[in-house]
């Protein structure tokens, strides 16, 4: 493969050896915020049809996460730090962007360009990651596949046969880490948990964008003001209970992970597997809230209480996913506490602001609890 491509890249890719000293890049981060507009266009489309918006949404975030996470381990390894592989990424940030742009058309009129930008996406990924590490040549291969799904999804009709093509796409880039030992590759745990972590960050911003869209040409007064404010109080405790702890523990359990292949899987199950619901929760919250806001005094849609409660659920289970992967304390508390907040959504049939001052009343409470939890257990350590 590397005899195909011109001597000047193949020279100018090799992949940083000290995991102590490697930065998330500006330019990671502008990448970031392109793939997150990505993610924001599955909120419209949620917010629009719930119940098929999420199908489809899902479907889509199936494949598009796997790039995203492939992306976090790309640089994790080779570091944008030369003009190549800058000039290299700005054009995946391109493909990004097409994607971006025609998701929301993907299973209405159906859009080739979608596959077009997923092709580029995955080339680029593919060409700079076989310099880091031979062992890549079958995912590679596997995500090239997934992209001829996606074609063949757009080109044929609509209905059934889009929907399972899709689906096709996504089960065969997360069938890899079942046939594919993990052997060759190595992450840096600073770097891989800070990129995953500001993704989650940026796409809890998106949860106050869903605010100023909903707000959009209304008067403000109590409904406006009242539902914004719970709002951004609840984004913040989703913050609270992945940053403050989870997080900062990540990346101590991935470093005393010595073996490369443990590493890899831990990082796999709890930054890859479990942030799907993570990021797929705040996007169904943010949907959830587009519609509460502007309504906090008056009763909720059934589906708006579903959205609401149902996003922070699928956010907490998320982390217990995390907390379960790199074994971190009582991951049931975060399954219990999943449980409560679902349980809270009929309240939102009564009134959206009561609705929403019960989920954050609960979560306040359960971090609270998960702090003295946790200074009692590093009491006895610290005598």
């Amino acid at each position: 493969m590397t005899r195909l491509l011109p001597r000047w890249f193949v020279e100018r890719i090799d992949p940083v050896a000290d995991e102590d000293e490697l930065p998330v890049s500006t330019l990671e981060l502008f990448f970031d915020l392109i793939f997150v507009f990505t993610v924001a266009q599955f909120t419209a489309i949620i917010a629009y049809d719930p119940l098929v918006g999420l199908l489809q949404s899902t479907l889509m975030f199936g494949f598009l996460w796997w790039m995203y996470a492939g992306y976090s381990w790309l640089t994790n390894v080779i570091p944008p730090q030369r003009t190549a592989r800058r000039v290299l990424l700005l054009c995946a940030m391109a493909g990004w962007l097409v994607v971006a742009l025609t998701v929301p058309s993907a299973f209405e009129s159906g859009s080739v360009w979608i596959a077009v930008g997923m092709l580029a996406v995955v080339l680029v990924h593919g060409l700079m990651y076989l310099q880091a590490a031979r062992s890549f040549g079958p995912v590679f291969i596997a995500n090239l596949a997934a992209v001829a799904a996606v074609f063949a999804a757009e080109l044929g009709p609509e209905g059934l046969w889009r929907y399972a093509l899709w689906a096709l796409a996504a089960a065969i880039v997360w069938s890899v880490p079942i046939w594919h030992g993990q052997r060759g590759l190595n992450l840096h745990p600073a770097h891989i948990t800070e990129r995953h972590g500001l993704v989650v960050l940026v796409a809890l911003g998106e949860s106050v964008v869903a605010i100023g869209i909903g707000a959009r040409d209304l008067p403000v007064d109590a409904d406006l003001l009242l539902a914004a404010v719970l709002g951004l109080a609840i984004a913040a405790c989703m913050w609270w209970s992945l940053f403050v702890r989870e997080l900062p523990a990540t990346e101590h359990a991935l470093t005393a992970a010595k073996d490369p292949v443990t590493r890899v899987r831990k990082v796999l199950v709890g930054l890859s597997y479990a942030f799907i619901p993570v990021l797929l929760g705040i996007l169904v919250f943010a949907a959830g809230l587009k519609h509460a806001v502007g309504h906090a005094l008056s009763p909720l849609d059934a589906e708006s209480t579903w959205l609401l409660s149902g996003g922070v659920a699928a956010f907490l289970l998320g982390t217990a996913g995390l907390r379960l992967a790199m074994r971190l304390p009582r991951p049931w508390e975060r399954l219990v506490l999943a449980a409560v907040v679902l349980a809270l959504a009929p309240v939102g049939l009564v009134n959206t602001a009561l609705q929403l001052a019960a989920v954050l009343v609960v979560l306040v409470a359960a971090i609270v609890l998960e702090g003295r939890a946790a200074a009692a257990r590093t009491a006895p350590a610290s005598h």
